[in-house]
Parts: C-alpha cells; structure tokens; sequence
C-alpha cells in the first residue's frame, strides 16, 4: 500500500504525533498540513524500502522504523531528530549510514540498529569483540549519542572509542609509509631482520646433485702419519 494522501492517515488525537503501524506501507509519500509540527512518527512494522516522503517533517524529533526493507537510508535534514530505531531491516553499509546520519541528524542521540547485518551478534554473526568495534566505530563518528542499541554510551566507552580510532589511524598511515623492510619490523614488534653475513650465509646453504671437492688436507691430524710417497 502506497500512503500518499491525508485522507489515508490515521493520526492520532495528539496532532503531534503519527503512528502507521503495520499497514503493509510499501511507499511513504504523505505531507499533511500539519506535517512539519510532528515530533513522533512510528512507521514500523511495514514494507518500507525507502523513507523519500520525509522533507516536510523538519520538526521530527522521533523517527521509528523497525521492522521494514530498508537497506540504503535516505533522509532528509532533521535537525531536531534525536531518536532513531532501525531494528530488524537490511542495512548492511555501516559507514554510509553513519555518513548521513553525521550530515542530516547531528543532533542524534539514541540509535538503534539490532537485527541487522551491520550489527554483530551472537546469534547470526560476529561475538562480542566484534560487536564492540561496532560500538566504537558508530560512537566515534556520532558525538551527541548518548544510548546505542540495548546499551548506553559511557564517558570512559567514548573515549576508548576515540583512543582505539587514533590507533587504527596511526597504523594505517605507518603502513601506508613505511618501506618492506620497516614493515617487517613493525610486525616483528619493533624488532629487526637482521641479514645474514657472508659466510654465515654461505654455511646455511645447502646443494644437491654432485659436488667436485678437492680435499688439500689442511688442519688434518692425519697428515703427520702420511709421507709425500703416499699422497
């Protein structure tokens, strides 16, 4: 079902809040009158694969969509929007959602995002060391979030966020840096290939096949018992 006109909305008796759950919604194309006065709005529970019918609803400070198709999220600048619920759908690019998140909801501070393959978990991918480089990858790049997911975001988890993001990036550029040699060294732990010498190389060599050898009988003890005549 398509909703596109304001006689197809249900809205409640607070005119500040809409709710269109589980109507089997497949388009949201609606802009009622009253549309940029909504703060709430629940579309869960539908066969939403985009949210293009958001424009109008510039005063949003809720936005429920759990339980739909979408994969890409599209939305437009919600600049008061501080709660956003996208359980169980189909995202699957973290760092293209966290880009318009940044860009269109700055002021967001409760997201969740279980139930999809962007979101580790037990049951279907990941532990819990991959889900915990979700959290600081999502914290470090939105920084009013104050609860992700079923847990909050604590002070001392930001700033393992921020540490662990510096790390990454001081490796990176290392890598992008350094020459093969000072790469090995890096993944030695600081510690240097150090080349073998000459001889000491020549004596860890092996050959195969036939080898001419010429005995000259230096440092022998043996040579003291064998006269000229004998050689």
């Amino acid at each position: 079902m398509t909703i596109s006109e304001e006689n197809d909305v249900d809205q409640t008796t607070d005119s500040s809040s809409l709710f269109l759950v589980g109507q089997d919604i497949t388009e949201f194309n609606i802009a009622p009158k009253n549309a940029q006065y909504i703060r709430h709005l629940d579309l869960s529970y539908n066969l939403l694969q985009n949210v293009d019918g958001l424009q109008r609803f510039v005063g949003l400070r809720e936005l429920i969509l759990d339980n739909n198709m979408l994969s890409n999220i599209t939305v437009p600048l919600l600049p008061f929007l501080h709660t956003l619920s996208l359980n169980k759908n189909r995202v699957y690019d973290l760092d293209k959602l966290l880009d318009t998140l940044c860009k269109c909801t700055p002021q967001l501070e409760y997201l969740s995002l279980l139930g999809n393959p962007v979101c580790p978990n037990e049951l279907m991918h990941g532990d819990e060391e991959d889900y915990q480089h979700y959290r600081y990858t999502v914290i470090n790049r939105l920084q009013y979030l104050k609860f992700l997911d079923s847990r909050p975001v604590t002070p001392a988890e930001r700033d393992s966020a921020k540490n662990r993001i510096r790390i990454i990036q001081v490796v990176k550029a290392l890598q992008e840096d350094l020459c093969p040699e000072d790469s090995i060294e890096l993944m030695l732990g600081g510690h240097k290939a150090t080349p073998l010498e000459k001889d000491q190389d020549m004596e860890q060599r092996a050959g195969f096949g036939k080898r001419s050898y010429v005995y000259k009988g230096k440092n022998s003890e043996g040579n003291k018992f064998i006269s000229n005549d004998d050689l």
